[in-house]
C-alpha cells in the first residue's frame, strides 16, 4: 500500500514524505496524510523567499506564472484539489491532522487560497465554521473502540493536543463516524464519507523524539491499512526462505510468471482507464459546473484545434489560425442570463482601450444542465442572445459544442475542423450545429474600431 505524507514526518518504508509544493500527484497513492499547518508554513516560506522549493519534476516553484523553466506556486496548490478528488473517487483515504482553517494571501493567481482549498467536503459543508471550529485541549475520550484509528489515539493519548473540534449539531455530522471526543463530549476525531472514499480528521499529536515518531508512523500506517481492509502482517525472517519444501521452487516460478503477466495486464488496464477518463471528461461539458465545466470547455476547444493560452482558473483566451478569442462560459440548472456577456464585455473593453483593436468574443453556455440534451429547451435568455448579436460575440451552447467534439474525435479532417473554427470565431450571435457543419463561406470578422 502506497501512502503519501504532506508536512507530517512519518519515517516508514510504506510512506513517501513531501510538502505540498514538492510532492508528486496525490492520486498516485492509495492514502494521504496531511498536516494543514505545513501548507501555511511552506507557502509563507516561499512568499518570504526564506526557503526555495523544487517541484517533483525538478523545476523551481515561484510565486508567478508557470514557464518552461519554473512552475507557479498557484498551479501547484490548485492542482491538489483535483488530485485529492481523484484519490477519493478511487476509494482512497485522506487522514488530516486537524487544524483551524486559515487563509493564505499573496499567492499570485490564487486569491482565496486557504488551508483546506484542496480537500473536498461533504455536500453542503465546508472545512471551516460552523462545522470545523478552532479548539484547544488535551482530553481524549474514545467513542468508537473498533475504529482502526482508535488504537493510534489510545497509544499516543498523552501526546494529543487537539486544535479543532466539530459541531455535532451540524447536518454533515449525521452521516459521520465519531472516533474520539474531547471535553463535554465534543467530537475531535471524525470520519466523513466523501465521494467514494473517506476523510478522517485526527487530533494533532505532538512528538519530539525520533523513536516516538517512528512508532507513531508504524501505528498510523497499520491503522490506515486496516481502514482499507488490509491487515498489517509481520514479514517472515530471512532464514525462513532457506527451508526447503517439495514443489516450492516450481510454485514460486509460477507465481513470478503470473505476477509478470498480471503486471502487464495492469499496465494495459491503467492505460485503458486513463484513456476512458480522458474521454469521459468531455461529457462534463453537458452536466458539470465550476472547474469541471471549465476543464471540459478547455478540452473541447482543444479537440477542435484551438490552443488555450490561459491557465486553469484564469479568464480563458484561445488561439486558432492566427486569430485570438476571449472566452466566457457558464453552466446552470436554469437558463443562462446575461452575466457571461457582461464579463466578456468588460474584458474586451479593457483590451480595446489598451490595444485600440476590437478583439473577438465567444460565450459558451450550458443551460438546463440537469436535463438530458434532447430534453432541453432554450439554454439561454433572449437578452443574452440579443447582446451577443449586437456586440458580434459568438454564442455556442454546450450541446452544439459537444456534437462538434464528437465529430472531431470521430476523425473529422483538418479542413472540416478549420471551417468549424472559422465559424466559431466569426459568427455573431448563436452558432447552431447545422451552421457549424454547413459548407460555404463564414461571416466576416469584426474589424478595427479606431
Amino acid at each position: 500500500m502506497k501512502i503519501l505524507s504532506i508536512g507530517h514526518p512519518m519515517p516508514n518504508a510504506a510512506v513517501d514524505n513531501h510538502n505540498v509544493l514538492t510532492a508528486p500527484s496525490y492520486f498516485d497513492y492509495e492514502a494521504l496524510v496531511v498536516d494543514p499547518e505545513s501548507i501555511t508554513r511552506v507557502t509563507r516560506e516561499l512568499l518570504e523567499e526564506s526557503k526555495g522549493f523544487d517541484a517533483h519534476d525538478g523545476r523551481p516553484v515561484v510565486n508567478g506564472a508557470t514557464t518552461a523553466a519554473a512552475v507557479s506556486a498557484a498551479d501547484q496548490l490548485r492542482r491538489r484539489t483535483e488530485e485529492t478528488e481523484r484519490l477519493l473517487e478511487a476509494g482512497g483515504t485522506v487522514v488530516v491532522m486537524g487544524r483551524p482553517n486559515a487563509s493564505m494571501s499573496g499567492v499570485i493567481g490564487f486569491e482565496g487560497c486557504d488551508r483546506y482549498t484542496w480537500l473536498p467536503a461533504p455536500e453542503g459543508a465546508a472545512w471551516s465554521p460552523p462545522l470545523l471550529r478552532p479548539a484547544e485541549g488535551v482530553t481524549v475520550r474514545i467513542r468508537d473502540d473498533v475504529h482502526p484509528m482508535a488504537e493510534v489515539l489510545r497509544e499516543f493519548r498523552k501526546h494529543v493536543a487537539y486544535r479543532v473540534a466539530f459541531d455535532d449539531r451540524h447536518p454533515a455530522m449525521r452521516n459521520a463516524r465519531t472516533i474520539a471526543a474531547g471535553g463535554a463530549n465534543v467530537p475531535i476525531g471524525v470520519q466523513f464519507d466523501v465521494l467514494a472514499g473517506r476523510v478522517i480528521f485526527m487530533p494533532a499529536i505532538k512528538l519530539t523524539a525520533s523513536s516516538a515518531r517512528s512508532s507513531l508512523a508504524q501505528t498510523l500506517v497499520s491503522a490506515i491499512q486496516r481502514v482499507h481492509g488490509t491487515p498489517a502482517e509481520s514479514a517472515a525472517p530471512k532464514w525462513a526462505r532457506s527451508l526447503a519444501l517439495p514443489g516450492m521452487e516450481q510454485l514460486e516460478a509460477e507465481v513470478e510468471e503470473a505476477e509478470a503477466e498480471a503486471e502487464d495486464a495492469k499496465a494495459r488496464l491503467d492505460e485503458a482507464r486513463e484513456k476512458l477518463t480522458w474521454l469521459s471528461d468531455y461529457r462534463a461539458l453537458l452536466w458539470a459546473e465550476g472547474h469541471r465545466f471549465e476543464n471540459a470547455v478547455r478540452l473541447s476547444l482543444q479537440a477542435l484545434g484551438f490552443t488555450v493560452t490561459s491557465n486553469p482558473g484564469e479568464p480563458m483566451v484561445a488561439n486558432a489560425d492566427d486569430d485570438q478569442v476571449y472566452v466566457e462560459f457558464e453552466s446552470s440548472r436554469e437558463k443562462i442570463v446575461e452575466w457571461p456577456y457582461i464579463r466578456l464585455q468588460r474584458r474586451l473593453e479593457e483590451q480595446l482601450l489598451r490595444k485600440r483593436q476590437q478583439q473577438r468574443g465567444l460565450v459558451i453556455v450550458n443551460g438546463d444542465r440537469g436535463s438530458a440534451p434532447e430534453e432541453r429547451k432554450a439554454q439561454y435568455t433572449d437578452p443574452l442572445r440579443v447582446a451577443c448579436e449586437n456586440y458580434r460575440y459568438g454564442l455556442v451552447t454546450a450541446t452544439t459544442l459537444f456534437n462538434l467534439v464528437q465529430r472531431a474525435l470521430g476523425g473529422a479532417d483538418e479542413a472540416d475542423l478549420a471551417s468549424i473554427r472559422r465559424k466559431i470565431l466569426r459568427t455573431s450571435g448563436e452558432l447552431s450545429l447545422e451552421e457549424a457543419l454547413a459548407e460555404g463561406d463564414e461571416p466576416s470578422a469584426p474589424g478595427t474600431i479606431f
